[in-house]
């Protein structure tokens, strides 16, 4: 049986030139950190990299249950002062815990679930941990309603895009600049009585116009647009035809910006 896996849905810049993010799923089943390292890369991408605001908020996760997680950061064998992510690069800014690390023999990095600090640990303990799944968001200059925007994206293997985090609206905002249109669609949606996103995720960010969200908006204001020159999210006419955003996943590990 698979572990149970908790997506946390939190995004993060990995560098200035792409609108790369990740997503994190909790799963709860203990496993070494090899073991956990090969189950991320059957499911997901690979063990959690993560930035120190990133730690603080997966580490709020109610499902976690025991006081440490492996996340994807290791000793280097060769040189046993330098730490690496799982792809390999140096993380020179880890925010580890007062007097860590304090031993040579433990290999591996968990951290603590009540303070988000990394602890230096044997590989070999049995602990839950954190996947990552990459992607991107891409801008379609073609304007079509919310539902043509939907099925255009997942009949390209993408969905509608997913502005989850302040990361993630700036880089909508970046990938928006060429758009054609005021506003660009966005993977969100009133149905059953509430917002959610395209995947039956609820809103937990939000970027709501000065109106603020409306809970029962009428029948012809029930998709949500990125209004460009606000920044802002629109309750939008869902027959409205504007560009909106995909997103697709990104195969392969990220590597952790120090920035």
């Amino acid at each position: 049986m698979k572990a149970l896996a908790t997506i946390i849905l939190l995004s993060s810049l990995f560098n200035l030139t792409t609108s790369i993010f990740r997503k994190h799923f909790y799963v709860k089943k203990g496993m070494t950190w090899t073991e956990a390292q090969i189950h991320c890369m059957e499911d997901h991408d690979d063990l959690s990299i993560a930035t120190y605001s990133e730690l603080t908020v997966i580490s709020q996760n109610p499902a976690i249950t025991f006081g440490f997680y492996w996340i994807g950061l290791y000793r280097d064998s060769q040189s046993p002062s330098v730490w690496r992510w799982t792809g390999g690069k140096e993380a020179t800014d880890i925010p580890w815990h007062t007097g860590q690390p304090d031993t040579l023999h433990e290999q591996c990095v968990a951290i603590s679930k009540s303070s988000s600090t990394a602890y230096n640990m044997a590989c070999l303990v049995p602990i839950p941990f954190f996947c990552m799944e990459n992607f991107e968001l891409i801008l379609m200059q073609r304007r079509y309603t919310w539902d043509e925007a939907l099925q255009y994206c997942r009949h390209n293997n993408m969905d509608l895009g997913h502005l989850i985090s302040d990361v993630a609206m700036r880089e909508a905002q970046n990938k928006s600049a060429p758009a054609q249109t005021r506003a660009v669609w966005m993977g969100l949606r009133f149905i059953v009585g509430q917002w959610l996103w395209v995947d039956g995720e609820t809103v937990e960010y939000e970027a709501w116009s000065t109106e603020g969200e409306l809970q029962c908006p009428v029948v012809d204001q029930r998709c949500g647009a990125l209004d460009l020159k606000k920044m802002v999210w629109e309750p939008t006419n869902c027959d409205q035809r504007l560009n909106f955003l995909c997103v697709k996943r990104v195969k392969g590990t990220s590597e952790e910006d120090d920035d």
